[in-house]
């Protein structure tokens, strides 16, 4: 089958997953949401401007169709498609009469290692970008098989992620179980243990008879965060993470999907607040910015610096954090 050569994005993580195979020169349209300033979705900070000046697709959104007349305004050849439905996705390869390829990031605000790299490699072959896809699934793959050898024999530190984005920001009792990046930094995710999975509102109480000696803010989350504290710094402070300042701030793991190069960034991140004599030797920055080239082409740091995104310790009263290296 030829590659296709005039491909749309539809759905929450489409743009996202042709964005790291290095093919947005094929988009022939772009959903309204995609246009909006950079954000919490990385990847946009790395768009090139032609693609928010494409036709219209409609205003995009999760589980929401494109506008038949406008998707066929731009005549694509291939529909890619994320998080919808398989009536949805049928629905748009009948009414469009194109071909539509349908990916996964897991399931629903989680993110799976397998998943994504199959993702990556079936759009390889879709779009011709077959090397892409495999050199972006050995750097992944390898990141993660190193930062694990470099932890290995580690204990599990106790830890508690607080502040995760899905559908909107939401305060500290917004977390995840089962969360990856967690796993590969060799914690042992509190949220696990109401035998749960993926997103959940802890109760309050929960949180603080547990205790945590360690807080990571997800960088999605701040700025209720803040407000939350602003409001009852009481709560916060009966954290003993809090009052021995052992709050970190990540980069923002959900935003129209999951950030994977974000993801991967903040376990070496994690790794080295819970494990710093095993990465005595890590620049964090620069391994976060190897990360960011290696999925987006650039190092986005400062750009997400500039929109108050980072790693580093967290001053709750303020908002503002302190790189690690500082």
């Amino acid at each position: 089958m030829a590659a296709a050569r005039r491909v749309v994005a539809i759905g929450p993580g489409a743009l996202r997953m042709v964005a790291y195979l290095g093919a947005t020169d094929l988009l022939v349209g772009c959903e309204d949401v995609e246009r909006r300033l950079p954000n919490a979705s990385t990847y946009r900070l790395a768009l090139p401007q032609r693609v928010r000046t494409l036709p219209s697709l409609g205003p995009g959104g999760p589980g929401r169709l494109p506008d038949l007349e406008q998707l066929l305004a731009v005549h694509p050849d291939l529909a890619v498609s994320v998080a919808l439905d398989a009536q949805q996705v049928q629905a748009l390869s009948q009414r469009a009469g194109i071909p539509a390829l349908s990916l996964s990031f897991g399931e629903t605000g989680i993110l799976r290692e397998d998943t994504v790299v199959d993702a990556w490699r079936r759009l390889g072959a879709a779009l011709g970008r077959e090397h892409r896809a495999a050199e972006l699934a050995a750097f992944f793959q390898a990141s993660i098989a190193e930062l694990q050898s470099r932890l290995r024999g580690q204990p599990r530190v106790p830890t508690y992620l607080g502040g995760v984005s899905l559908s909107g920001s939401h305060g500290i009792a917004s977390t995840q179980a089962g969360h990856l990046p967690l796993v590969w930094a060799g914690a042992r995710n509190l949220a696990d243990q109401t035998g749960r999975s993926g997103h959940l509102f802890l109760d309050r109480e929960q949180l603080l008879a547990w205790d945590p000696t360690v807080l990571f803010i997800d960088g999605g989350g701040l700025p209720g965060i803040v407000a939350e504290y602003a409001r009852d710094p009481a709560l916060y402070q009966r954290l003993r993470a809090v009052r021995e300042r052992r709050v970190y701030l990540t980069l923002p793991f959900n935003a129209y999907n999951a950030n994977v190069e974000n993801a991967l960034a903040n376990a070496w991140f994690m790794a080295k607040v819970l494990h710093p004599q095993a990465l005595a030797t890590l620049h964090i920055e620069a391994k976060a910015g190897e990360i960011l080239r290696g999925f987006l082409g650039a190092d986005l740091l400062p750009a997400l610096a500039k929109l108050g995104y980072g790693q580093g310790l967290l001053d709750l009263a303020s908002g503002r954090w302190t790189p690690l290296s500082a």
